[in-house]
């Protein structure tokens, strides 16, 4: 078995996901040390209202699937990869042991707040399934030619791609992406054109709150969502961190890239199974579920850790 683990990003969240899943000890746990971190009550941020605001969201992933994570590898499941989706890459760092828990919900903390701030007004993403990117890169092209706000965000599949940018943008793209033959365009829970243009300020900050943070090499490999490739050090995490928050995340080839070499079992860290439904088209034989959907308990099982 050669196993990786997964963490979403935004537009994976649920109401009450933190409540869901608060008897697990490291989940309890990490609530505790963010609320400490951030002087309020972590357990309100898996409310509907606060999940409306993206500091909601990212917030509320960090600290469930870090918890998550932990409590899986205190159980015995020991991953040979992580791989994190947009915020789900802070995820992966803490429970690769790269990013302090601590330091990272003060960085998310940062990331969130000057997300919104660079783009508060109405914005957000969609999914576009079904459009080769070549196709989908030139409709965003001659929206932009057009003077809207739109950007090629998040290459997850060879069938899927999202875009990011103001929401008369994105309309004009359900009928252009519709036009050229889209299967399906999708708007997302995402209440920011993340992974664009438009997130330059947020990265900048994010840097800088980062210059005296100590990063260390991870405990087993992780996919950069800049370059797609296989990161090992500190210094590579950081900088991946940092640098994808205002461009693309190459999630396809970096998920097909793991598949070549030899990933046999995928588990998606709560909450929702959206990653493990992108691994669709993979050329080779896999096992992926969600945590959701088996529990703790059963997921321990089928990876050989516990017995029934």
């Amino acid at each position: 078995m050669v196993l990786t683990l997964l963490f979403g990003g935004q537009g994976s969240q649920k109401i009450g996901m933190l409540h869901h899943w608060l008897a697990l000890e490291k989940v309890k746990e990490c609530v505790t040390i963010a609320s400490d971190v951030l002087g309020e009550d972590a357990l309100l941020l898996d409310r509907e209202e606060s999940l409306a605001n993206t500091r909601g969201v990212q917030l509320s992933l960090l600290i469930l699937q870090s918890g998550m994570a932990l409590e899986l590898q205190q159980r015995g499941l020991v991953p040979q990869f992580g791989a994190g989706h947009s915020l789900g890459a802070w995820s992966a760092a803490v429970a690769a042991g790269s990013l302090n828990f601590e330091d990272a919900v003060r960085l998310v903390d940062i990331r969130a707040r000057t997300m919104h701030n660079a783009a508060p007004g109405d914005y957000g993403m969609s999914a576009v399934i079904g459009l080769n990117r070549v196709a989908l890169s030139k409709a965003v092209d001659s929206l932009r030619a057009e003077g809207e706000e739109i950007w090629l965000s998040n290459l997850n599949s060879a069938e899927q791609s999202t875009v990011s940018g103001s929401h008369a943008a994105l309309e004009k793209m359900e009928a252009l992406g519709a036009s050229l033959g889209a299967r399906k365009i999708k708007r997302l829970k995402v209440a920011v054109p993340a992974h664009s243009a438009l997130m330059s300020p947020a990265r900048i900050a994010v840097a800088k709150a980062m210059e005296h943070t100590t990063v260390e090499s991870p405990r087993y490999p992780l996919l950069a969502n800049s370059s797609s490739r296989m990161i090992r050090t500190g210094p590579q995490v950081k900088n991946d961190l940092i640098e994808v928050i205002d461009q693309p995340v190459k999630w396809g080839p970096g998920i097909a890239s793991l598949a070549e070499r030899g990933v046999t079992d995928w588990i998606q860290v709560s909450p929702g199974n959206t990653l493990i439904g992108l691994l669709r088209g993979l050329d080779t034989d896999y096992t992926g579920w969600c945590v959701d959907n088996v529990g703790v308990e059963e997921t321990m099982v089928k990876v050989g850790v516990e017995k029934h």
